[in-house]
């Protein structure tokens, strides 16, 4: 078997789950908070043994495989704030305030330790800059070093836990029409070129 899925979403974590659950076994796949850290395809490794003791289960680690095309930016805020892309590609303070809008709609309350409830991402900052000490000379709010904490504290689970995409029942159906929609057109190109062909050789 082979796992397989986008950057940093716990393919390596994954196959170690499974290595322990199957042969009580340590980690075989090392693992990281950043995507990139699977370079290459790796060595099959098992994760269950066998009744008769011949053969066994055997999986392998994959890079992420990321998607060719993002349509919109808020797609890509999503996917680095949930650690799909590299931290140096998107800057922490951005992020953070798409973070803190997300914040402010499930629940102002999970970041009440360190700030009321604002919309300025700003505020918010250099209230946890002071709050946890994340000071530079004369004593000023480092924001940078703050959204960064912020993030790594919402992705370990400490600010909430909520998806980022609103599920409903009409946005799958529309996707699926759309998917649908999408496969019949893949379908129908090709036919129009050999109706195309058909037609000038008719010529």
């Amino acid at each position: 078997m082979m796992v397989v899925g986008m950057p940093n979403v716990g393919k390596s974590s994954l196959l170690n789950a499974l290595r322990q659950a199957g042969l009580q076994k340590g980690p075989a796949a090392a693992t990281g908070a950043q995507p990139g850290v699977t370079r290459r395809i790796g060595t099959a490794v098992k994760i269950l043994e066998p009744p008769s003791g011949e053969g066994g289960v055997y999986v392998l680690d994959t890079p992420g495989v990321f998607i060719p095309y993002i349509s919109d930016s808020e797609t890509m805020l999503k996917l680095a704030l949930c650690g799909s892309v590299k931290d140096s590609i998107v800057p922490p303070i951005i992020l953070a305030d798409y973070l803190l809008y997300h914040l402010n709609i499930h629940d102002p309350g999970l970041y009440r330790d360190y700030s009321p409830p604002t919309n300025e991402i700003c505020v918010l900052l250099q209230a946890i800059a002071k709050k946890t000490g994340r000071l530079q000379k004369q004593a000023k709010q480092d924001v940078d070093a703050a959204a960064v904490w912020l993030l790594q504290r919402w992705r370990n689970g400490y600010l909430g836990k909520f998806m980022l995409e609103q599920v409903t029942e009409y946005g799958l159906q529309k996707t699926r029409r759309s998917k649908i929609l999408a496969l019949g057109e893949g379908h129908a190109r090709p036919m129009a070129k050999q109706n195309e062909s058909t037609n000038n050789d008719m010529l």
